[in-house]
Parts: structure tokens; sequence; C-alpha cells
């Protein structure tokens, strides 16, 4: 696994996190909004659909790598267990890879995720620090190497796990070059 933490944008990158791993991390979520493929464009927009949490161990079961690029946000439902109104609206431009800073507020979740070839590329951006934290805490299975959380949430490095072992890397969008240096 390759993680690495900028703070200042709340944003984590990694290869190695699938879907499924991160399903833990949603409990207690309505849901998430997913649009599978490209971001679409201004003229047409993606498509996208929302999913309650009930759904998401079943989604994690489909071959999301062949999907290709993905994109999802959780959202809370109302106090009346309903999903927010504005998943009605134009979401598939909320979920546009270039223009999100942030989990998206109409949601009122804590997630905004983009993915490619799901556990390849996970560019995953929180609202809160703690939510982050659980949610590797939950992701990373002890086999890997244990992660240091607090020098992950200063940002100062990335990091390589494998086989126990944890070893400083570079901060990186290039996942490839960092795969094709350690495998």
């Amino acid at each position: 696994m390759y993680i690495w933490h900028e703070p200042a944008e709340r944003m984590l990158v990694a290869s190695g996190l699938e879907f499924r791993d991160v399903i833990p991390a949603l409990a207690g979520s309505g849901g998430i909004v997913l649009r599978r493929g490209g971001a679409g464009t201004a003229r047409q927009a993606a498509a996208w659909q929302a999913l309650a949490s009930q759904q998401l161990p079943a989604l994690a079961r489909e071959d999301m790598h062949a999907w290709g690029s993905h994109a999802w946000a959780d959202w809370q439902a109302d106090c009346h267990g309903r999903r927010p109104a504005c998943l009605d609206g134009d979401v598939a431009a909320m979920l546009d890879h270039q223009g999100a800073r942030a989990p998206l507020p109409a949601l009122r979740g804590r997630f905004l995720a983009f993915a490619h070839d799901d556990g390849w590329y996970l560019k995953l951006l929180y609202a809160a620090w703690d939510d982050a934290a659980r949610l590797l805490a939950g992701a990373i299975p002890p086999a890997l190497g244990t992660l240091d959380m607090d020098a992950l949430e200063q940002g100062s490095d990335g990091y390589w796990l494998q086989d126990g072992t944890l070893q400083v890397e570079l901060k990186t969008h290039d996942i490839d070059s960092v795969l094709n240096r350690r495998l």
C-alpha cells in the first residue's frame, strides 16, 4: 500500500485501498452518491446513482476495477431518515474531479472520493481528520505494517507499507512511478 496526506487540502492519496475496504467507515451514513466512469462534459453530465448504506456490500462485490474511473460521496439522511433533497439536483456536476475540493456540504457527508481502477488510485477528500483516521484504521490490514497516524496527519512524507514494514516514500499523484519502483 502507498499513501500520503496533504493536510491543507484535507486529502489522502492511496494505492492499495479498494472501495470494499472503506465500507466500515461508511457505517452510520445514509449511503453514497456514485458516479461510474468519467466526469462527463458541460453539455452532458455523467450518470450518477444514490445507493443506501444497505446496498454498499453488494456494490463492493461488483468488479469496480473494470469500471475505470468512478467517484463517490457519502450522504447523511435527515432526521426522518430521508436522503438530502440535493440528491435530486445536479449531483453529477458536484462530483467533478477538477472542481471538488472538499466533501459536498449539501450532502452533509464526510468523504468525497475519486478512484481509478479500484485499488490502483484513490484521492479521498475528508471533512474531519478523525473520520479519515478511523477509515484508515479499519482499512489497513495489520499484515501490511503499522502506519504512524500522527506522522501521516502531519503530511510531510508519503509511506509504503508491505510485508509488515513501513518505508518513507515520495508524495506524488503518479502512482505508476511508485508502483514500478516498488513492485
